[in-house]
């Protein structure tokens, strides 16, 4: 039997399954590092998008030693390239009312290219974060696109601001009814 999981994805390769060709075994975290790098650099060649890379131990007897938490294998850890940025301005502010009623501000922006899409809006997460970051109506912000499928405003570029900008008023009764 496969003593580690390298050993197991080359088997199901050869019986004709998909494995990922970018799969490296690496000797130490030197190797990791190189290999983190690399796949950094050519991420944008691939023909499908990827937000990092996942170290595991290959041994599986050491991976049933190590166990797991809740939520998690002790034996595998992500490790997530930086998000792709932008900047752009905000246009709207338009308050969605979700399934339990939490209100949801979205940021509608200028379509700006962030990685190969075209993002147009943003969640502004709620009203504290609004406030957090001093977002205003026609501020130019920088944006980013990470694991989420809504983009998010990481944060204004106050250096930009003319005077012009309005403040974003959060509605004081649920817009939906």
């Amino acid at each position: 039997g496969a003593r580690g999981q390298e050993q197991v994805l080359r088997g199901l390769g050869q019986l004709g399954l998909p494995i990922n060709p970018l799969i490296r075994p690496c000797a130490s975290i030197d190797e990791v590092e190189a290999t983190y790098q690399g796949l950094l650099s050519q991420r944008h060649d691939l023909p499908y998008e990827i937000d990092g890379l996942v170290i595991k131990v290959d041994e599986l007897d050491m991976q049933q030693r190590l166990g797991a938490t809740a939520r998690a294998p002790r034996w595998a850890v992500a490790w997530k390239f930086p998000a792709m940025q932008a900047t752009t301005v905000i246009k709207a502010v338009e308050f969605q009312v979700g399934r339990t009623g939490a209100i949801t501000p979205v940021a509608h922006l200028r379509p700006v290219d962030v990685n190969g899409v075209q993002v147009r809006r943003a969640t502004l997460h709620n009203g504290d974060e609004i406030r957090r970051k001093d977002l205003r109506l026609g501020d130019t912000v920088l944006v980013q696109r990470a694991g989420d499928v809504i983009p998010e405003v990481v944060k204004v570029v106050a250096e930009l601001r003319t005077g012009k900008e309005a403040a974003i008023v959060f509605p004081c009764h649920c817009p939906e009814c």
